[in-house]
């Protein structure tokens, strides 16, 4: 029986081990919370990508459903607690059918199609190339020619990660999204 309560008496760990233990775990997240950090900051741009690709997509689609402009533009989305003035492509954006052609969503004429809510903090969406802060889809599915909309080109960045990516619409309305890892600028094209 005595030999039964020493092993019980034995059973544990002792404070040299718990100590080293809590070591390791300290050193193993100071090395895995920073890559953690890059790497959510990371899907955050690629969410924000994709989310602008689909908004696209679904412009395009709407426009030659219906056979008519269908917009694409920065808004100040409800659930953003401050905004840009003019809203910034980071505050939301809207897709809609410009009834009206006359590039601004007017409530009760123009039709909502969709909106997106604000981009995660830190993320930004950067028109590269045009002239104006939209795009939209004319009827033939094709990118409308109102004040250099055609080609366009957008950055999505963090403040957070060096990784990028970038949104290519061409005139035809294809629209790409590219990863130019390891560089952090959009390149004129992709081809």
């Amino acid at each position: 029986m005595r030999s039964l309560r020493r092993s019980a008496a034995h059973a544990g760990f002792t404070l040299i081990e718990l100590v080293v233990t809590m070591a390791l775990a300290i050193v193993f997240l100071v090395v895995a919370v920073p890559s953690m950090q890059d790497f959510m900051a990371s899907q955050q741009v690629a969410a924000t990508a994709t989310s602008l690709q689909t908004a696209a997509m679904q412009a395009r689609s709407r426009a030659m459903q219906d056979n008519r402009r269908v917009m694409v533009q920065p808004f100040c989305h409800p659930d953003t607690a401050s905004c840009s003035s003019p809203p910034a492509w980071a505050d939301g954006w809207q897709v809609y059918v410009d009834v009206v052609v006359d590039q601004s969503y007017q409530a009760g004429t123009d039709t909502l199609v969709a909106t997106e809510a604000a981009a995660p903090s830190g993320v930004t969406v950067t028109k590269e190339s045009g002239t104006n802060d939209y795009f939209a889809y004319d009827g033939s599915g094709f990118l409308a020619s109102i004040g250099g909309s055609s080609n366009a080109r957008w950055k999505i960045a963090s403040s957070k990660t060096s990784r990028i990516r970038c949104m290519y619409i061409e005139r035809s309305g294809r629209v790409r999204i590219f990863d130019p890892n390891p560089s952090t600028t959009c390149p004129t094209s992709t081809s």
